[in-house]
Order: structure tokens, then sequence, then C-alpha cells
């Protein structure tokens, strides 16, 4: 069936509301995998811990299960509105409806940790909810919970295309498996969020966002006020080149004196060159946590180098790794290692992965990684490692 035809029905089973529109399309993924993870923690007392998904995992190895909507009016004289509406599909593989009581397993309950929605463990949760407005000469404004530009620029120096599985800065342990060796530096989505993105000219692309009450799932503490403010540049203007850089700070006022109020400030660099027989990517990223009392001050910084390539036409192959390093200010006296502001550090991963098309949309994979943060100083002997393998099966429509 044609997306228009799926598009009719979804519109009409939501009573019209999307009749107005001059474009409605519906999309999404469905990625089922097949995989296992071990975290291994050397600290006093811990345990090896070793997870397995043996059922269609909605996060799954490849890309995230979604389903969503998106659609444009024209407006005349070169403007335009637009909207898009995005959902997790978590529990695809276990028949979930969306309801909590669908999936009670403690791996399905830290997705709904790690997104900050209390429904996400029942399959149903959100990812973007934004309207805009768009002039061919002034740009695009829009509204919402959107993608951050942080995400955008990494992505372009991102061989594996941001899976889900660890050894890449990217994998957070989002996917149901344990990754607490994780070191992505951003948020990939911001709420309450407005971004305006510029019209391309001489092969520049610059977007701006802002929220002034932006909620981080890096910051669990109650605050009464907090904001983000971000933006990026990306270059297109050489064939087969895409470079980007962004920033993006994000502050949060403390309810209480004891923490105090905190500043963080987020640079990303990344780019790729296709060459035709491989592609290589590379990104550079730094977070920097300030407190205003002085505490928990922290820096981490990595480095990732990537090939991506084709073998034939229906089989690709890629690999990656990073190193890096996080440094804590000499009045943080944490001895913890999985948290970003905690604990010097040493950083590092790789994982390579293959692919085969059996069509434009349906593709088979397969994908082994490694990362671990090893202690430094006091905590040299503390190590967390998490090694993950899958395979899977992803569709796309």
């Amino acid at each position: 069936m044609k997306k228009s035809l799926i598009a009719v029905a979804v519109a009409t089973a939501f009573a019209g509301a999307a009749q107005a529109q001059s474009s409605v399309t519906v999309y999404g993924t469905l990625d089922g995998s097949i995989g296992q993870a071990t975290q291994k923690n050397t600290s006093a007392g811990a345990t090896v811990t070793t997870v397995q998904r043996t059922t269609v995992n909605g996060d799954g190895a490849l890309s995230t299960s979604i389903l969503g909507l998106r659609g444009t009016e024209d407006l005349g004289r070169g403007m335009s509105a637009s909207f898009g509406l995005e959902f997790d599909l978590v529990d695809i593989g276990s028949g979930g409806t969306g309801a909590n009581v669908d999936s009670t397993t403690a791996a399905d309950a830290s997705i709904s940790a790690s997104t900050g929605n209390s429904n996400t463990a029942g399959g149903f949760g959100a990812r973007q909810s934004w309207l805009g407005i768009s002039d061919k000469s002034l740009g695009e404004l829009r509204i919402g919970r959107q993608f951050s530009v942080m995400h955008a620029a990494y992505m372009n120096g991102a061989a594996g295309a941001g899976n889900n599985v660890a050894g890449a800065v990217y994998s957070a342990g989002t996917n149901g498996f344990v990754n607490s060796a994780g070191v992505r530096p951003y948020d990939v989505f911001i709420n309450r969020a407005i971004t305006y993105m510029a019209p391309t000219a001489a092969g520049v692309s610059v977007a701006l966002q802002t929220s002034s009450q932006y909620v981080s799932s890096a910051e669990t503490a109650a605050a009464t006020a907090n904001s983000f403010v971000g933006g990026s540049l990306t270059y297109t203007g050489v064939k087969n080149l895409t470079a980007s850089y962004a920033y993006a700070r994000v502050g949060i006022n403390a309810t209480t004196a004891t923490s105090g109020d905190t500043n963080t400030a987020t640079h990303i660099l990344a780019a790729n060159y296709n060459f035709g027989p491989v592609q290589p990517f590379a990104n550079w990223s730094q977070r920097s946590i300030d407190r205003a009392n002085g505490d928990n001050q922290a820096k981490t910084s990595a480095v990732e180098i990537g090939l991506r390539a084709p073998i034939t036409k229906t089989i690709g192959v890629w690999a990656s790794a990073f190193q890096g390093a996080r440094s804590t200010g000499l009045n943080n006296t944490s001895t913890n290692t999985t948290a970003l502001a905690s604990g010097s550090a040493d950083l590092k991963g790789f994982q390579i992965g293959a692919t085969y098309g059996f069509s434009k949309r349906t593709t088979a994979y397969a994908i082994y990684g490694t990362q671990e943060i090893k202690g430094k100083n006091a905590q040299a002997n503390t190590k967390i490692a998490t090694d993950q393998v899958a395979i899977g099966l992803r569709h796309t429509f």
C-alpha cells in the first residue's frame, strides 16, 4: 500500500485532525534484535551483570523502533506550515499496548528512567512533538520537543550512524541493555524548544536552539529554573564533504545551597568525506561541568574515528574506535566512576558492524562493541566495562 493511502487511513482515525494538511506522511522503523550485553565492574563488592534479549527489542540494536507522522501545508508566497509527531515502540517484542503493566522487567524499566517518561516502559514513549512555519527566504522556526542541534552535528561524524550498541561515544545503554560505561556528552531531545534553521547559503547551514524550561536526563535533582542555549554550523560546500560544529550550554539554578548552581558546556566537532570505496568519519566532543560553589567540577573529552565501506551492492561494513579522558576538580572527592561528573578516568571503546540489504527498506545486521571507563589516581584499580553483541533485522516504511 502506498504511503498516501496509509496517511488517509491514519487521518481518518484521528477524526479529521490531519485532513487540513496538504501532505501527511506516515513513517516508521521496526527493528528486532537478539543480543547479549555483559557489564564488568571491578569496584569492591561489584559483580558481573549479563543481560540477554531473545525477543524483538523496541530500541533495536541498529535503530530505535519508531512510529511517526509528519505533515506540511503550503501557505503560498513561499511559506509553509509543518508538524512532526514521533513515538518510541519499545514493547513490540512482547505485544505491549502502551500500558506500564505490559512490561515490568528491570531492563525495560531502565528505558523509562533514561527517557524521563513513566509510560515508555509500556512501549509508546514520546520522541518528537513540534509545530513549525517556514519561509524560503527567511528559514524555518519550530516549537516543541525536538532533536537537539548537538545530535545532528554529532551524527555527521558517527560511522555507526548512532546505533544502540556499546563501543561508540553515542552508546548510552537505553536499549534495555546495561551500559554504565556510557559517556554520551549530550541529550538527544530538547523539551519545550524553540529552533531556528536559516536557509543554506554557500554550503553553510546554521541552526539556533533555546529552551527556558529544559529538562536534562543527566540532571535528576530538583531545580527552580533551568535553561538551554545551543547552535550548530554545518558546511557542505565541497562535494562529498560534510563538517559540523555545535555548542550548547545548560544552566540549572539549584534549590539547595549545598549543590550550587550548575553550568554545563558542550562542544562537538564532526566530519565525514565520501571517497566512494570508503567513507572516513571523525568527531571530537568535550563536556565541562562547573558548580557555583566549586564542587563536582569535571571535564570529559573524547575523539572517535571510523570507516564505512560498501563491500558489494548489498553488503556494507563499518568500524570505529574512540579514546578520551575525564578529569575532575580538586574539590571533587567522589569515588564513583559511573557518572560523568565523578572520578578522573580514561575512556576507550571500539565497534564493528555489518549490514546486508535485502531491499532499500529491509536490512539484516550484526554488531559487536566494547567500551570501558578506567579510574585514575586513587581509583586506578576501578574499571567498568561493557561488552555487547547483537544480530537483527530492520524494516523501515
